[in-house]
C-alpha cells in the first residue's frame, strides 16, 4: 500500500512538473516576437485589390442585371401562352339547372409583325450587355493602376526613408568632425552652427518621409486588406537594363512608330473605347426602333376551351368546346407624337456619335502623353544615376578635404546636398517610370505592360 501511495505521489509530481514546463514554454512563445510577415508581391497586391473591391462587385451585379434584362427581352420574342382552369357552384340558382358548373382554357397570342421594333430591342439590350461587361472590364483595370500607383508609392517612400536616413548620417558626421575641430580651435563658431543647422534639417527631411511612408501604407492596406506592417518584394531594377537603353536609343521615326502600334493595342483593348462604341450602337437602335412606331402591329392568337354543365337536375353533364382565331392589327395615329419621339432619338445618337469621337480623341491625345512620359521617365534614370555615382565621388572627396581642413563646412554641406538632391532624383526616376508603365498599360487596357515592352525595338 505504501509503494502504490509512493508511486502515485511521484506521478502526480511528474505531472505538475511537465505542465509547469509547458506553462513556462507558452509564457515563453507568448513574450517571443512575432513571426516577420512573408513580403507581398505586386501580382499579389493587385490580385488582393480585386478580391476586396466593392466597385468590382457591384459591376459584375450590373453585368447580371443587364445580362437578365436581355433574357428578358428575348423572351418577348416567344408566343405567350396562357392556361386557366376554374369551376363555379351557384349556391342561390332556384331553376331546375345544376349550380355546378366547370371550365378550362388554354390561349396562345403571337406578335407576327411589328416592323422589326422586337427584333431590334433584342439587339439594343444586348449591346447593353456587352457595354456592362467592359464596364466591368474597366473597372478591373483601374483598380489594377490603383494598386500599382500604391505599391509603387510604399517602395518609393521606403527608399525615400533611407535616402533621408543617410542625409542625416552624414550631416551627424559633419558635426561630429565639426566640434573636434571646434575643441581643437580650427573652426569658427558660426560655421559649427551651420552643421548644427543642417542636422536639424535632414532630421526635419526624415520625420516627413517617415510620415509619407506611413500615409503610403495606410493606403495600400485599404487596399489589399493586409496589415500597413506588411513588406513588399522589392523591385529589381537591373531587370529594366535592356528596355531602358532600347527606350533612350529610340529616335523619332522609333518613338512615332511606337506611339502607333501602342494606339493600335488601345483601339482594340481599351473598354472606354468599346462603351462609346456599343452607346452609339445602341443610340442608332434608338432611331431605328422609334421609326418601328410608323408602322402598323400584326397579332395571331388562338384559344381552345372546354367547359362542362350539367343540363337539368340529375340529368348528364354536357360539354363544350369553344375556341377562337383571331388577326389583329394596330397602329398609333398620334404621329407628331411618333415624330417628336424619332427626333429626339435622332438628337441621342449625334450625342452619342460625338461622344465617341471625342473620346476617341481623348485617349489618343492622353497616350501619347503617357507615352513620352514613360520615355523621358526611362531616359532621366541613366542621367540621375551618373548624376549620383558623381555627386558621391565628389562627396567623398569634400569629406577627406574637411578632414584635412582644406575643405570648409560649407564646401561638405554643399556636397551632401548635391548628394541628397540626386538621389531623390534618381528615385522618382526609377517609380516614376514603373508608374507611368502602368498609367499607360491602363489607357491602352492592358492589367499589365508586358504587351507595352515587347512593342519597344
Amino acid at each position: 500500500m505504501k509503494i502504490a501511495m509512493k508511486i502515485a505521489a511521484l506521478l502526480l509530481m511528474s505531472s505538475a512538473i511537465a505542465a509547469s514546463h509547458v506553462g513556462a514554454q507558452n509564457a515563453l512563445a507568448a513574450l517571443a516576437p512575432p513571426e516577420p510577415l512573408a513580403p507581398i508581391t505586386l501580382q499579389r497586391a493587385r490580385e488582393l485589390a480585386l478580391s476586396r473591391s466593392a466597385s468590382l462587385r457591384g459591376a459584375q451585379l450590373t453585368v447580371d442585371s443587364a445580362a437578365l434584362a436581355a433574357q428578358a427581352q428575348g423572351y418577348a420574342a416567344l408566343p405567350s401562352i396562357a392556361a386557366s382552369l376554374g369551376g363555379a357552384y351557384d349556391f342561390s340558382s332556384s331553376s331546375a339547372a345544376s349550380p355546378l358548373s366547370g371550365a378550362a382554357e388554354v390561349a396562345v397570342s403571337e406578335t407576327v409583325f411589328d416592323g422589326g421594333k422586337t427584333s431590334d430591342l433584342v439587339k439594343k439590350y444586348g449591346y447593353a450587355t456587352e457595354a456592362a461587361r467592359e464596364e466591368l472590364r474597366a473597372t478591373r483595370v483601374s483598380l489594377v493602376g490603383q494598386s500599382d500607383s500604391a505599391y509603387f508609392a510604399v517602395l518609393g517612400a521606403q527608399a525615400s526613408v533611407e535616402a533621408a536616413s543617410s542625409d542625416l548620417d552624414a550631416a551627424k558626421l559633419r558635426q561630429t568632425i565639426a566640434q573636434a575641430k571646434i575643441d581643437a580651435g580650427s573652426l569658427s563658431k558660426s560655421a559649427f552652427l551651420q552643421t548644427e543647422a543642417d542636422t536639424a534639417g535632414y532630421e526635419t527631411t526624415l520625420v516627413l518621409a517617415k510620415k509619407t511612408l506611413a500615409s503610403a501604407k495606410a493606403k495600400l492596406a485599404s487596399l489589399t486588406g493586409l496589415p500597413a506592417s506588411t513588406p513588399l518584394a522589392p523591385i529589381d531594377f537591373s531587370e529594366y537594363d535592356g528596355l531602358l537603353a532600347r527606350l533612350s536609343s529610340l529616335d523619332e521615326a522609333g518613338i512615332d512608330r511606337l506611339a502607333s502600334d501602342v494606339a493600335a493595342i488601345a483601339k482594340a483593348n481599351s473598354p472606354t473605347l468599346s462603351v462609346d462604341a456599343l452607346s452609339r450602337e445602341q443610340a442608332r437602335l434608338g432611331v431605328a426602333i422609334a421609326k418601328k412606331a410608323y408602322l402598323p402591329t400584326v397579332a395571331a392568337g388562338f384559344s381552345q376551351g372546354l367547359s362542362y354543365s350539367q343540363g337539368v337536375a340529375n340529368g348528364p353533364y354536357q360539354a363544350a368546346y369553344p375556341g377562337s382565331v383571331s388577326l389583329t392589327a394596330s397602329m398609333s395615329l398620334d404621329l407628331w407624337n411618333t415624330k417628336n419621339a424619332v427626333d429626339s432619338a435622332a438628337v441621342a445618337s449625334a450625342q452619342a456619335d460625338m461622344s465617341a469621337s471625342q473620346g476617341e480623341t481623348d485617349l489618343g491625345l492622353s497616350l501619347i502623353q503617357a507615352l513620352y512620359e514613360w520615355i523621358s521617365s526611362a531616359g532621366s534614370i541613366g542621367s540621375a544615376a551618373k548624376a549620383l555615382e558623381y555627386a558621391q565621388s565628389n562627396y567623398e572627396n569634400v569629406l577627406e578635404q574637411f578632414k584635412l581642413s582644406s575643405a570648409t563646412t560649407s564646401d561638405l554641406s554643399t556636397a551632401e546636398a548635391q548628394v541628397s538632391e540626386d538621389r531623390t532624383a534618381l528615385i522618382a526616376a526609377r517609380y516614376g517610370f514603373l508608374s507611368d508603365l502602368s498609367t499607360l498599360s491602363g489607357l491602352a487596357g492592358l492589367e499589365d505592360g508586358s504587351r507595352l515592352v515587347a512593342l519597344v525595338p
